[in-house]
């Protein structure tokens, strides 16, 4: 993924919470990290996330755990541009942590579809995030 460019970097505290009783991470606390960091990366770009006609909607996630992460840490979740589909686009994500940065602790993907959500059927992809992602 060292090619691809990066879109969006966030960085989100470890709560104690987000541990389980093997004294890491818990597994579905990582989706979401990448969700949180998804949807700052697109409130950055213009794009509104509740009320709005058509949005994005998860259509596939994948993630390689590579370490776990325990709590006190901040975890760094970077988002490079994947894959652009008509109506679809693919968000790949690198997961370090502040205090770790040349360690990956996780890796992968999220494709996502454009949607009108009143019809539920899918629609082009805005031309302004398109525009975004085409010079990436």
């Amino acid at each position: 993924m060292t090619d691809k460019t990066l879109l969006h970097t966030a960085r989100i505290p470890v709560r104690w919470g987000d541990m389980d009783s093997y004294g890491h991470v818990n597994n579905i606390i990582y989706m979401q990290y990448l969700e949180e960091a998804r949807v700052a990366w697109f409130e950055r770009v213009g794009i509104a996330m509740s009320g709005a006609p058509q949005g994005p909607v998860v259509l596939q996630t994948q993630h390689t755990y590579l370490k776990p992460v325990v709590h006190p840490a901040t975890v760094v979740v970077e988002l490079h541009a994947g894959a652009l589909g008509r109506s679809s686009l693919v968000v790949e994500h690198r997961l370090t942590t502040l205090d770790d940065p040349d360690t990956i602790y996780g890796e992968g993907y999220c494709k996502l579809v454009w949607i009108d959500h009143r019809s539920g059927r899918s629609v082009a992809l805005p031309e302004h995030l398109r525009a975004l992602l085409s010079v990436t």
